[in-house]
């Protein structure tokens, strides 16, 4: 092997790593035959190192050469030498320039003189001579520059006028020897030339301190940081200067001036302690923190994010084209390939009723055979691997943990006030608002002062529904994405090709997986919900019967937008139990908020204490049914108008699901209403509170109809 020989000088330091990985530092004796003598560093033996194997350290990137001995530099060059370049302020490194000019004028007319000191004194003389115009103007330029950009008064600028252009003597022949004999021993690297400006000034405490518990100056100054600048509320910095001139007089010291406090913070305390003490640990972290882009999931469907968003538009009555609020839309998108796997538009605030219907148009097949309009297809259904979602109350539901271990997958709850970590659901929200809502009458992100969305509302839900639809199918999944590089369906169909999605079992499986779940005791006559009887007999004796089926609390499903059967997990056979409702004139098609409003109307008419019978629900469910009639009819508060919105809310799919039976008419045909009072496409911060809601519903319903 015919190495490239490396030229190295004695008293080098080579750094080789092993494979191993472990470092070992030797320093170069002397040039052998095909190779150097290496001694290591602390102890061990001399050996002579080939070219060959010099080479193949070297070109395989585990020898890093220092051309000095960093044991034998002085402690100012060798602090030197451990800072970069770059390091340097600008004036600093171009005096070290000039220095460089100086010395290699050194070595090129050596020859030419019989004495080093003559050397040293002709080429001070040609290189100042040559270069000291040129230099004179670079000066007077940075002066310049540096005034402009960091002075603000005229006796500040004149101050850096005198100071900034130094002028310009030629250097000593002696001096000149120093900074040969420096660069030239200890491997003529140019920052063995930086002058030591920085080693100028007392390194000692200009003010004495005290031992102990006695006062100084800098324990008054840093007590009246800790206790007046750094903690809330936050103050300037002149009035803990105030304070600290009050705390040297009452212990007799002497105060320093505003200028030395102000270094003295600057010098004790980063920005990041400052900032994070004055703002708290959150603020500081979001400011200089440093935040990674993560990898999008190889597979489709292995994480989706979902969350909820009260959107940017008015709604209107179908038929009283009265404005009802703005509805809330929940999405669940595929980080993978950016499909929007499911949604749910209605009027239900963010609960699981509305969760559990996103869930289960994301886990179908769509139909979307009926509709017209559409030029392209829905293909995303299938069980996620992970739902990466917020910390609402449905995500944190025991029946979304029990749904996810029946259907095995995962529920991720991100942690509060990060939506950045969800950020590409949020960002389609966005995208939606600009690009669907943004030119719509009765938007909300208008700018215009005297636009008012309530009075221009055209839309209807079923309209708004169809837009966003369209939009979803015919614009999204078909336009090119900007981290993609390509459009989300193409993704999708590609990944499906490489990864098969994992199928629901059958479409009931999403009803009973999904729904929400409670426990209960197996009674005599059945099993009691919110005043609802259920119960078959064929199928609970045999349950009672087993051992410890008295005492057993089973568990038990319905859905929330239909009281009127419960599915019962039969846990020995692994089967779920389908148990009807007693009574189904009130519990057939009514929501679980229905029933509870319909209860709390019951109960007002009502002895206290008495029992609510069925011709009770179902006189009170008539009333609701009028008192909803009449606030559409005439002109209501926004809130009564968006509760009665809500009442009217059936659960109804975003889009049809292949194979779904038709949706039970059991109510009026009319649309729903959100919450108006909401003018951002975030998240509520504040839970929802359902008894409060019914409560305030009952009362204003039960003073229209006095």
């Amino acid at each position: 092997m015919n190495a490239t020989q490396l030229r190295f000088q004695q008293g080098d330091t080579l750094s080789i790593r092993n494979v191993d990985g472990h470092v070992a530092l030797w320093s170069v004796v002397e040039r052998k035959r095909r190779g150097y003598l290496l001694q290591p560093h602390g102890s061990g033996d001399a050996r002579t190192w080939s070219d060959d194997e010099i080479d193949e350290a070297y070109g395989s990137r585990r020898l890093t050469h220092h051309p000095h001995n960093p044991e034998r530099l002085p402690k100012a060059v060798a602090e030197v030498l451990e800072r970069t370049w770059e390091f340097w302020p600008e004036e600093i490194r171009r005096e070290a320039e000039r220095r460089e000019v100086y010395v290699r004028m050194v070595d090129a007319i050596r020859d030419q003189h019989r004495t080093l000191m003559e050397t040293y004194t002709a080429a001070a003389a040609v290189v100042f001579e040559r270069h000291k115009e040129r230099w004179e103007w670079e000066n007077a330029e940075f002066a310049a520059r540096r005034t402009v950009g960091g002075h603000r008064n005229k006796r500040q600028t004149d101050r850096a006028n005198t100071r900034g252009i130094k002028k310009l003597v030629q250097p000593n022949p002696y001096t000149l020897r120093t900074w040969h004999k420096v660069w030239s021993q200890h491997g003529r690297d140019i920052r063995l030339l930086i002058p030591h400006y920085h080693l100028r000034g007392a390194r000692q405490p200009r003010y004495r301190k005290e031992e102990g518990d006695r006062p100084d100056t800098y324990k008054l100054m840093r007590r009246a940081v800790e206790d007046y600048y750094m903690g809330l509320p936050r103050r300037r910095k002149n009035y803990a200067y105030r304070r600290y001139v009050e705390l040297c007089k009452a212990e007799g010291v002497p105060p320093v001036s505003d200028r030395t406090f102000r270094v003295f913070i600057r010098n004790n305390y980063t920005d990041r302690q400052e900032f994070e003490r004055r703002f708290g640990r959150r603020a500081a972290w979001l400011k200089f923190g440093i935040f990674e882009r993560t990898k999008p999931p190889e597979r489709p469907l292995e994480e989706v994010e979902i969350d909820h968003c009260l959107i940017d538009l008015v709604v209107v009555h179908p038929q009283t084209r009265r404005p009802m609020g703005r509805p809330w839309l929940t999405v669940a998108l595929d980080r993978a390939t950016r499909m929007i796997v499911g949604a749910h538009l209605s009027f239900e605030v963010p609960s699981y009723a509305s969760l559990q219907r996103a869930l289960a148009h994301a886990f179908w097949k769509k139909d979307l055979s009926g509709i017209d309009g559409l030029e392209h297809d829905w293909p995303c259904h299938g069980v996620p691997e992970w739902v990466v979602c917020d910390n609402g109350k449905e995500f944190r539901s025991q029946s979304l943990q029990l749904s996810a271990s029946m259907l095995d997958f995962g529920v991720v709850n991100l942690p509060v006030k990060m939506p950045w970590l969800k950020g590409a659901v949020e960002r389609v929200f966005q995208t939606i608002g600009v690009q669907v809502f943004s030119h719509q009458e009765g938007t909300t992100l208008s700018r215009t002062m005297d636009y008012k969305p309530a009075a221009r509302a055209r839309l209807t839900l079923e309209e708004v529904r169809g837009m966003i639809l369209k939009w979803i199918v015919d614009d999204y999944h078909q336009s090119i994405h900007d981290t993609l590089k390509c459009r989300p369906v193409e993704r999708w169909r590609a990944l499906t090709s490489l990864y098969p999605v994992r199928p629901v079992p059958d479409f009931d499986h999403i009803v009973r997986m999904t729904g929400e779940t409670f426990r209960r005791r197996i009674s005599n006559v059945g099993i009691r919900y919110e005043g609802l009887l259920y119960a078959d007999r064929a199928k609970l004796e045999p349950l009672l019967a087993r051992r410890n089926g008295l005492e057993k609390e089973w568990e038990i499903r319905f859905d929330p937008y239909d009281l009127g059967e419960i599915w019962l997990l039969d846990d020995e056979r692994g089967e779920w139990l389908l148990i009807p409702c007693t009574d189904q004139s009130v519990s057939r098609g009514v929501s679980k908020y229905q029933h509870k409003v319909h209860r709390k109307i019951a109960r007002r008419s009502l002895a206290p204490g008495s029992p609510i019978s069925v011709a009770d629900l179902e006189g009170a469910r008539q009333k609701a049914r009028q008192s909803v009639e009449e606030l559409h009819g005439k002109k209501s508060k926004a809130r009564s108008t968006a509760r009665a919105a809500r009442y009217e809310a059936d659960g109804r799919h975003f889009t049809p699901l292949d194979g779904e039976k038709p949706a039970r008419e059991t109510r009026s045909d009319t649309t729903t209403a959100g919450r108006p009072e909401e003018d951002s496409c975030k998240r509520a911060v504040e839970v929802v509170d359902l008894d409060a809601d019914i409560k305030a519903l009952v009362e204003q319903w039960s003073s229209d109809v006095a």
